[in-house]
């Protein structure tokens, strides 16, 4: 039988916390609900910051997880603008900057990951940006509205995204990548090569295997040295190279932490009364046999209702199927599983048709992934294929 118990804190106000609260007070928990977010807005989707915030198609408004009424006729308290900096387990409390207390039976972690630094020399400068919030990308709106050169290092999601959503402004793109391919971990070879040569022929200048040294300037960034040596000037710099877990506060707290925070098939923590979803959390994947923590939108979403199934009493275990989409360049991607796990690959139909192509990746006979571009129901079956076989395991 489940603990009964009267508060719950949510740590981080993105989707996954905005998602958990509202599902709380949906599954009928009448207690009291803290959403803690060190930002000062409401809970918004990062998603579209490198693609149609940046580009202008949505506004501010357009982002939010639900409008602020949303919150007030649930009774979900906004702690906005104040970070959480300890967990107290022993006490169930959490404190916040400032030294207040609130109470917290049960704590859900959504604190998500922030961006890996570059380590360069110049990094400091004016110029650089994170894409990792709201602020960063209305900085790159005004780089646009600029007219300067922009060099985006970094081949993955973000980075990728980024360039291919300036170009469309009309800016002046260089992107620098360290491996030969834009995205190849996530869409395999085949797939990647088709997507650089998008970039290339949409205006972006690619430059592989060209990780950047160094930014130069005095304060204001002037040009980027990359790994041979070569200077290219520019007006602004754009860092996509990753991220890492934001765990300091499960670290401080004890709790089992390895590139991520570790859970069960619940969503629990090392302490039974934490639990962590979304980009933070590394969870056992049954479907593919391992641990695994995934930074898209729709596990944000999904783990963090699971989490709070999980709080009130539900015991299933989460194993969806990873789900990631893209657009760049007028072409809609979409990434279903792992990619990389399978060494066999399928190709059906050509990515320069209007009908678009479907990658499906298998191992041994089971299908690991696939990709699509413009194929979304193909893309879409696949995946219920693969999560019907992983709930048959």
């Amino acid at each position: 039988m489940t603990e009964s118990f009267e508060s719950v804190a949510i740590v981080g106000a993105g989707l996954a916390g905005a998602s958990a609260a509202g599902t709380l007070r949906e599954a009928g928990f009448d207690g009291r609900i803290r959403l803690i977010g060190a930002e000062t807005h409401l809970p918004y989707e990062r998603p579209p910051l490198s693609k149609d915030f940046l580009g202008g198609g949505v506004s501010k408004e357009q982002l939010l997880v639900h409008p602020a009424e949303a919150y007030a006729e649930r009774d979900i308290e906004l702690v906005l603008g104040r970070a959480a900096t300890r967990l107290i387990p022993g006490e169930r409390a959490i404190e916040l900057e400032g030294g207040e207390r609130v109470a917290a039976d049960r704590v859900l972690l959504c604190t998500g990951v922030r961006p890996r630094t570059v380590g360069v020399r110049g990094e400091q400068l004016n110029g650089v940006h994170y894409l990792r919030d709201l602020e960063h990308a209305e900085a790159l709106r005004e780089v646009v509205k600029r007219g300067v050169p922009v060099v985006v290092a970094g081949e993955g999601f973000i980075g990728s995204e980024v360039a291919s959503t300036l170009a469309e402004q009309g800016a002046d793109v260089t992107l620098l990548m360290g491996d030969d391919l834009p995205m190849k971990l996530a869409l395999g070879v085949e797939a990647a090569g088709w997507l650089l040569e998008q970039h290339r022929s949409h205006g972006v200048k690619v430059l592989p295997q060209s990780p950047l040294k160094a930014i130069h300037g005095f304060d204001q960034v002037e040009g980027v040295e990359v790994a041979d040596g070569t200077v290219l000037p520019a007006g602004a710099v754009v860092i996509g190279i990753g991220s890492v877990p934001v765990a300091d506060l499960a670290i401080e707290a004890g709790l089992e932490v390895g590139d991520g925070v570790v859970v069960d098939v619940t969503c629990r923590t090392s302490i039974p009364e934490i639990y962590a979803a979304g980009d933070l959390a590394r969870f056992p994947s049954q479907a593919f046999n391992r641990q695994l923590r995934v930074e898209h939108w729709q596990n944000a979403q999904k783990q963090a209702v699971h989490a709070v199934r999980s709080m009130l009493g539900h015991d299933e275990p989460y194993d969806e199927i990873p789900w990631a989409w893209s657009e760049q360049h007028g072409k809609r991607w979409e990434i279903a599983g792992l990619p990389m796990l399978g060494n066999d690959v399928v190709r059906t139909g050509d990515p320069d048709s209007d009908e678009g192509a479907l990658w499906v990746f298998s191992d041994e006979g089971r299908v690991q992934g696939a990709v699509a571009v413009n194929r979304r129901r193909e893309l879409r079956a696949v995946l219920r294929a693969m999560a019907k076989e992983a709930a048959a395991v």
